[in-house]
């Protein structure tokens, strides 16, 4: 029986390595530190913005598990939401070619602009135009529902408002946890490290959503089983 690791591909697991280490405190000053953590006050009350962020990012978590278990785990039912929720989904049987000519891979994709978004929007009917919006291009054979966690994640985040999927963002991202440009942190502005780091921490927590319901996927299944076991001895 594969891992979870086996199921995830080798691109993200590469990234995974990346994103586990990959600290402000290594590439920003302490000053700088000290004012991204500052408090913000309004009306006589005091907002941490790290405390608000780690509480959006509990409610995204909690709204995967949540939409995963209401469509029975089927990558299909959830595609039809998503699609629901106003976003396109394009099934094409040679995407993985198609998609590599913009440095992409079927599954979510991030809004573009420029030739990649007419590309984009050209492949997958969207008309002619210099701006793509968020979309799902995926191949014709349906994923299992492990295989499509991680991208469905990164769009559920996005979709509920989590920083870290604009196109300059994911123009850096793709740069350094895909391409390899381990240079482009000592050339980048703080201002694009912060926008990196939202990427990252993105892409993190996706790869923890998708082992932590495969090891619920897998208790579930367990129980299940034992449970049938028990039925045949009563």
């Amino acid at each position: 029986m594969p891992s979870i690791f086996d199921k995830i591909n080798k691109i993200k697991l590469e990234t995974q390595n990346k994103v586990l280490s990959f600290t402000l405190k290594d590439s920003l000053n302490v000053d700088y530190q000290n004012a991204f953590n500052k408090k913000h006050f309004g009306k006589g009350c005091s907002l941490d913005i790290n405390a608000k962020a780690e509480e959006q990012i509990e409610k995204v978590k909690e709204k995967a598990f949540e939409i995963v278990n209401l469509y029975n785990k089927s990558t299909l039912a959830i595609l039809d939401y998503i699609s629901s929720r106003g976003y396109k989904v394009v099934r094409l049987s040679n995407a993985k070619k198609l998609l590599s000519f913009v440095e992409e891979t079927p599954g979510f994709i991030c809004e573009a602009s420029g030739f990649k978004a007419l590309y984009l929007n050209l492949i997958s009917g969207s008309g002619f135009g210099f701006k793509s919006e968020p979309m799902f291009i995926i191949e014709t054979t349906i994923q299992e529902i492990t295989d499509f966690l991680h991208d469905f994640y990164l769009w559920l985040a996005m979709d509920m408002g989590l920083p870290g999927f604009d196109y300059k963002t994911h123009k850096l991202f793709i740069r350094y946890f895909v391409k390899g440009e381990d240079k482009l942190l000592k050339q980048i502005q703080i201002k694009q490290m912060l926008m990196l780091r939202q990427a990252v921490s993105r892409d993190k927590e996706a790869i923890e959503f998708v082992i932590a319901f495969d090891k619920l996927n897998r208790a579930s299944k367990k129980v299940h089983k034992d449970s049938a076991a028990e039925q045949i001895f009563i």
